[in-house]
């Protein structure tokens, strides 16, 4: 007999196999259908939305579009398959209990390559932090200087002291010049807000993100109208282009699609009532049907040189007052209430994992992203940040794992049992885990007792989910590699054109 669902109240299974002291770091199963609408849209549409012009216009509408409806049905495909894993875990098959991303690939996988996994994912999702701290503290200290005529900043290094600028560097990102290491008001502001809100749990971040993604609205339909004013111009916007900037372009449109490792925390944390099919489908549809508008409508609007994004284009004085505003706002209202988010989700699987006690995970999480962003916001390093992090941990990390993980626990047809343990336990291979969770697998016979469960395709056999984790795990492999081939090209064609630059005496 089918057990019955819990109720969104009913919270008592929540991280049933965690220590207590554990369980109380986590949220509880409250995320409601417009919550969830709004934190997945809001974790696709990051950083990378006002690249998505460059994109566009360097690559070409038909390289890019393609890249993004392909990367939209694998990021779909592989979160589904993720999710289908979870319920592989006995005592999960409804979601009751709490499994992460890195606590599957614990089970799945070797030691040694686990380990290897966790340190991807860290660097993934702190990459997408800093990308995002950058984007935002730059664009404020803009803001700044719109308004008051000047601003000013504490200079670390080469030298140490006060800087002030009255103008816009023509050439970097930063106003302040690149080559030096500085501590902006912008900077500050914004870790003001931010870093507090690291410390909650996913659940209570729902409110922000609600606000976030009406603002995220807001600022689109302002821009597009914006778009269509300053009128458009398709020759801007080649059917294809591979110029010396398409391949690392190209690659940000995978850097979008870098939410499938925080889909397990937020089925860990949604009501028993939120359906999984809809909230995913819809999500991903609704995102790239913005990334699409933003990047082609945006294209045939301006020209953009290399290193240039969207909003130092809404940003100058020829645009109206109020697109002004709104593009100088658009990083604090959408890009910032999700570096809490990706923090969280970082926490999560440290404490989950019980890689280190909670200071040392939230210092991690939430602290270590700002200092590395303090040692690169001079320059364009939010452009190189972008490109090559999606070039090289994205499709890894969002697209190839979670198929290899769904097909090494398919293949098995085995049970993975949740284990309460509060001491160091051997594994399999007769080494000891120290303090993390295992598990214990059950043979085949015992699977097939198993309950109903969720699943990403329920009118395909389990062979033809294999087949198509297969198909999906090939074509994303394909389209990494030739998007990284195409940024090392640009790379050589670039460095050619600059050693027969002519040289000034």
């Amino acid at each position: 007999q089918r057990r019955p669902m819990p109720s969104h109240e009913d919270t008592a299974l929540l991280n049933g196999h965690l220590d207590p002291k554990i369980s109380a770091n986590f949220g509880k199963k409250t995320i409601s259908t417009f919550s969830s609408y709004a934190l997945l849209i809001n974790n696709i549409t990051g950083p990378g939305l006002v690249a998505m012009c460059v994109a566009y216009q360097h690559g070409g509408w038909l390289p890019a579009t393609i890249v993004l409806l392909l990367s939209a049905i694998g990021a779909v495909m592989s979160a589904g398959f993720l999710i289908e894993t979870m319920t592989r875990f006995s005592g999960n098959e409804y979601f009751e209990s709490r499994v992460e991303f890195m606590e599957m690939a614990r089970a799945l996988f070797p030691r040694t390559l686990y380990f290897v996994v966790f340190g991807l994912f860290l660097f993934n999702i702190t990459t997408s932090n800093v990308s995002a701290i950058l984007e935002s503290a730059q664009t404020l200290d803009q803001t700044f200087l719109m308004a008051f005529g000047s601003v000013c900043a504490f200079e670390f290094h080469p030298s140490i002291g006060i800087i002030c600028t009255s103008t816009s560097s023509a050439i970097t990102d930063s106003v302040f010049g690149d080559s030096i290491v500085y501590l902006s008001p912008g900077f500050c502001c914004l870790a003001a807000i931010s870093v507090p809100i690291g410390y909650w749990n996913l659940e209570e971040n729902m409110a922000i993100q609600a606000c976030s993604f009406a603002a995220l609205v807001i600022l689109l339909l302002q821009f597009v109208v914006q778009f269509t004013h300053n009128g458009l111009h398709p020759e801007y916007l080649p059917v294809s282009t591979l110029n010396a900037g398409a391949g690392a372009s190209l690659g940000s449109i995978l850097f979008n699609f870098a939410f499938v490792v925080t889909v397990p925390s937020w089925v860990n944390e949604k009501r028993p009532d939120v359906k999984i099919h809809g909230s995913l489908l819809n999500s991903v549809a609704v995102g790239t049907l913005m990334f699409a508008l933003m990047g082609a409508v945006g294209a045939m609007a301006y020209q953009f040189p290399a290193g240039a994004d969207l909003l130092t284009k809404l940003t100058t004085p020829t645009q109206w007052f109020t697109t002004r505003v709104l593009a100088q706002m658009f990083p604090p209202l959408v890009l910032v209430p999700g570096i809490p988010i990706l923090s969280i989700i970082v926490r999560y699987n440290l404490l989950e994992n019980r890689v280190c006690g909670a200071n040392l995970a939230n210092f991690v999480a939430v602290v270590l992203p700002w200092l590395i962003a303090l040692l690169t916001m001079s320059g364009n390093m939010l452009n190189i940040i972008l490109n090559w992090a999606g070039l090289l941990t994205v499709a890894p990390l969002n697209f190839f794992i979670p198929c290899v993980m769904f097909l090494l626990s398919a293949d098995k047809n085995m049970e993975m049992t949740l284990i309460k343990e509060s001491s160091p336990t051997p594994s399999g291979d007769g080494k000891t885990l120290g303090t993390y969770n295992t598990y214990s697998q059950g043979d085949a016979e015992g699977a097939k007792k198993r309950r109903k469960r969720w699943r990403l395709m329920p009118c395909l056999s389990t062979r033809s989910s294999i087949r198509v984790a297969w198909g999906v795990l090939i074509v994303s492999t394909a389209v990494n590699i030739a998007a990284v081939v195409l940024a090392v090209r640009g790379l050589l064609i670039r460095r050619e054109a600059a050693d027969h630059a002519p040289t000034a005496f």
